[in-house]
């Protein structure tokens, strides 16, 4: 029978092809995992590792040993975890991955409200727009990432995960003030086709070409920035036109901006994105979380309201 602990000294000799390196990792002392690694050769009756200049490199019985290892580690962890969970979601933890929006909109509120409804789950957040956010869901580098997603963009969601709709939002557009437009409401996005626009990330940038372009022309984009308070400060000042989900004016409505309607704007597509398969207590207790904070935040401003 296979030491676990061992297996996990093998695993991380593996990842930094030095026991000294892994020794540091694992708070051990170099002796120490050398002797982890000498059991454990005892116990599959084989060498694992051999020298190789200054570290080791795995014997073909080590990369395989290495390679089941990994799995039943894993397989060991969602255990721990879930099992934690049915006593009360006392440990556990979740990485998440955000848009900026939703990381200033959303998650405070969200991760305010699980730690109070579980205090031992430790949470760690990233920020990245989508697609970035969803290859770190792919590549397991997050367990939950928010994204958003507008009526044209390419799915996002594969096989391998599962998309948690938390709600859809008007795509409004932004006016100075003092524009000689600024009271139509609605106005026809053609009736800009002169004007010079702020636009953020690539997908809302390609969202807003994609819209100009069926209104029958191109904006003059020249101003880029994802955020949103610069994307209305250049609007307040007459810099620019621009547009801005209900999310971003929800946090922060700036003076001397006009929020008009544009039913040619669409809608933008809010959801989190998790693994497919079964999901651990902490990951879908974050979720519901953030499914929560958005039906409060954006009640007023679902689709038909």
């Amino acid at each position: 029978m296979l030491d676990l602990n061992r297996l996990r000294v093998l695993c991380e000799v593996a990842r930094l092809g030095s026991m000294t390196a892994a020794a540091r990792s694992l708070s051990y002392t170099q002796p120490a995992v050398s002797h982890h690694i000498a059991r454990l050769e005892a116990e599959a009756g084989t060498p694992l590792v051999v020298r190789h200049g200054r570290g080791v490199r795995l014997t073909e019985a080590g990369r395989i040993l290495v390679g089941h290892a990994d799995a039943v580690l894993a397989r060991l962890a969602t255990a721990e975890e879930e099992v934690a969970a049915i006593a009360g979601l006392r440990s556990g933890r979740v990485r998440l991955a955000a848009f900026p929006t939703a990381t200033a909109g959303i998650v405070p509120q969200a991760l305010a409200a699980l730690r109070n409804r579980a205090p031992g789950v430790a949470v760690t957040l990233v920020e990245a727009e989508p697609p970035e956010s969803l290859a770190l869901l792919r590549t397991g580098e997050v367990d939950v990432a928010v994204a958003f997603a507008y009526d044209e963009t390419p799915p996002d969601v594969d096989t391998g995960t599962r998309e948690v709709v938390l709600s859809r939002e008007r795509v409004r557009l932004l006016l100075p003030g003092d524009h000689p437009l600024a009271a139509e409401n609605p106005l026809e996005l053609a009736a800009l086709r002169g004007e010079t626009w702020v636009a953020g990330c690539e997908r809302c940038r390609s969202h807003l070409v994609h819209v100009c372009g069926r209104a029958g022309f191109e904006p003059r984009v020249a101003y880029a920035t994802d955020d949103h308070l610069a994307v209305q400060r250049l609007v307040s000042l007459g810099m620019a036109v621009g547009v801005l989900p209900q999310l971003a004016l929800s946090l922060h409505r700036g003076e001397n901006v006009a929020v008009v309607d544009s039913p040619e704007l669409g809608w933008r597509r809010l959801f989190a994105v998790i693994a497919a398969g079964t999901v651990p207590p902490a990951v879908a207790a974050l979720v519901d979380e953030l499914a929560a904070t958005v039906g409060q935040l954006s009640s007023g401003n679902q689709e038909g309201s």
